[in-house]
């Protein structure tokens, strides 16, 4: 009779999990996955050294301002360069602050100095410089008050000699002539310890016209225009250019030679009344006499008593 044979029971089937295989065999790299990163990763700027980090052992490349590689690695929890070129030349410093920085503040270099332009009136700028402790400081600081404004021209032509401000300069000036109005210039000069007006006097060519001698009164020869005046003797003193012969009109030009009178007439220094027509009548003067250039018929020429 045969004989029936016990039969073994099977196990059940199983998987083994890689996380199964894991626990059992001790840590398994996976690709990709570094185990001592410990989750860090490189930051996307370059780090400031000596700040710390996260993964040691972690490498992270970078660009500098040179565009030369530079590496930087995370060492006990610090980052450190690994690898550095250096920059030759050195990249410029940065420009000046558009805007003029504020004492105290921050500055890039040591020494470095910026300029900046004050209110319109101020015609020299403001300088800064970043000093040794790394901060901005005014080196030439400007306050302006605008300066008052040069002196103007007077408007009328002044005498020779007749005083004036200082700074004034040169002026343009239209001066009366035998030939009519003609432009001439002033300048406002150091004379002695005084500013005084130094007329540019100008000489009709040809000499002026002498319709001025025959006008009998002072109406006709103001009707005449600038080309002639009217003179009035003054009060002369001995010894000294005597006193214009009488009263009548003449050629508005001063004259230095008989060549710059008309013809017929002699140029003679004279002492005349400086005011004039108005001596009399709205106006009081107390002047008596000034000195004169004038071309005088020869009848009228006088010498000194």
């Amino acid at each position: 009779m045969a004989m029936q044979k016990k039969r073994k029971v099977l196990r059940a089937p199983f998987i083994v999990t890689v996380a199964a295989a894991a626990s059992l065999a001790g840590a398994v790299a996976l690709p990709g996955c570094d185990p001592t990163v410990e989750g860090g990763s490189c930051p996307e700027e370059i780090p400031e050294r000596g700040s710390s980090c996260e993964a040691d052992d972690l490498s992270c490349e970078y660009i500098d301002s040179c565009d030369n590689p530079i590496g930087y690695g995370c060492v006990d929890g610090a980052w450190q360069v690994e690898a550095e070129m250096s920059c030759n030349p050195p990249p410029p410093p940065p420009e000046c602050p558009a805007e003029m920085p504020a004492t105290g503040s921050a500055c890039w270099q040591l020494g470095a100095g910026c300029a900046y332009n004050g209110p319109p009136d101020c015609p020299d700028p403001t300088i800064v410089t970043c000093g040794e402790d790394g901060t901005w400081s005014v080196t030439v600081a400007v306050s302006c008050n605008p300066p008052p404004p040069p002196p103007a021209c007077p408007a009328e032509l002044p005498a020779d000699g007749d005083p004036c401000e200082a700074g004034i300069g040169t002026c343009p000036f239209v001066m009366p002539t035998g030939c009519g109005p003609l432009p001439t210039d002033g300048e406002c000069v150091l004379q002695g310890d005084t500013w005084q007006w130094q007329v540019h006097e100008i000489f009709c060519n040809p000499p002026p016209p002498a319709e001025c001698l025959r006008a009998a009164t002072a109406d006709a020869c103001a009707s005449l225009g600038p080309t002639c005046q009217w003179l009035v003797p003054g009060c002369a003193d001995e010894p000294g250019p005597p006193a214009l012969a009488a009263a009548g009109c003449f050629p508005s030009l001063p004259c230095e030679t008989d060549k710059a009178c008309p013809a017929g007439t002699l140029c003679q220094e004279v002492v005349v009344n400086p005011c004039g027509a108005s001596s009399g009548g709205e106006a009081t003067c107390a002047a008596c006499g000034a000195y004169k250039n004038v071309c005088v018929p020869p009848s009228a020429a006088t010498t000194a008593g």
